[in-house]
């Protein structure tokens, strides 16, 4: 027999007579303030629930039902949530440090809701393959994160930090990422179409890497007044992408393809432009008299 306690005065919330919770129904439960530390929920049904302010710490959550779940200031620290269904879950102020969402599911599909992780903290959470399309991620630390392989169409990361992040061909196409800080992040093969990404710091980020990897695709990306120092930036795919007063200093843009793109009042002392072919780049008031080895086309004005 199972019994779960109010996690500050002990008093029992619920008596399931079983040995553990896997596979438990536990919709009719007041789980408000719930003590669920280190249970075996594995496929347990917690759909609609309402478990804001909830320790859950080292819960085994895996292939759970959280559909619409208010998970709202829980404790989720280290809780194993792989596969388990969190669409529309409520997890605003969060704690999900180290917790295992690989496989998760947290889009709104058939017309549901994407579940809302503003503010939350996901320090060194394993992400792999996570389906976050949608999902609202504004604010959130996802420092250390493995996003490697997760999608995360037209999700909502402003002002996230993901700093030293792995993000490795993970989909963000149109995700706006606008005021993140994604300094030291591995972003080797992700697809970054049209995303929106100003001001955001990525410092030291790579965006290619060995020959085994693929580089970053951003078509189309929005990266005005972006920090990009360092970044490593060879091969990738830059067409059409607006990098419009970005600061590209001793960035290495070799052999990076870059038609239709804009570098106007772009900051590219020490950059390196190795192989770019810059005739349909608008490079009106960049300083290409600092960068190393660009070709500049004859015809090009309006350069510092």
């Amino acid at each position: 027999m199972v019994e779960i306690k109010q996690k500050d005065t002990g008093e029992v919330l619920a008596t399931i007579n079983s040995d553990d919770l896997a596979g438990a129904d536990l919709r009719e439960y007041d789980l408000l303030n719930a003590d669920l530390r280190g249970m075996d929920m594995q496929g347990a049904n917690f759909l609609n629930s309402d478990l804001t302010g909830a320790d859950l710490r080292d819960a085994d959550l895996r292939s759970a039902s959280l559909t619409n779940t208010i998970l709202d200031k829980a404790d989720l620290t280290n809780v194993n949530l792989k596969q388990a269904n969190l669409q529309g879950a409520q997890l605003v102020n969060t704690t999900l440090d180290g917790a295992n969402l690989s496989n998760a599911i947290l889009t709104g599909q058939s017309g549901g809701r994407a579940a809302n992780l503003s503010n939350a903290s996901l320090l060194e959470t394993t992400l792999i393959g996570a389906n976050l399309d949608n999902v609202v991620l504004s604010n959130a630390n996802l420092k250390g994160s493995d996003l490697n392989n997760a999608t995360l169409i037209n999700a909502n990361l402003q002002g996230a930090d993901l700093e030293g992040a792995s993000i490795c061909d993970a989909q963000l196409i149109r995700a706006d990422m606008s005021g993140c800080n994604l300094s030291n992040t591995d972003l080797c093969g992700a697809h970054l179409n049209f995303a929106t990404m100003t001001n955001v710091d990525f410092t030291d980020a790579q965006f290619s890497g060995e020959e085994t990897q693929q580089p970053a695709i951003l078509t189309g990306a929005n990266l005005q007044r972006a920090k990009m120092v360092g970044t490593h930036l060879a091969k990738a795919v830059l067409q059409r992408a607006d990098l419009s007063r970005t600061d590209l200093r001793n960035a290495n843009l070799s052999y990076a393809l870059m038609s239709g793109a804009i570098l106007r009042h772009a900051n590219v002392e020490g950059a390196d432009f190795t192989g770019v072919h810059l005739d349909n780049v608008t490079m009106d008031f960049a300083n290409f008299s600092k960068s190393k080895i660009a070709e500049i086309p004859s015809g090009k004005r309006n350069l510092r």
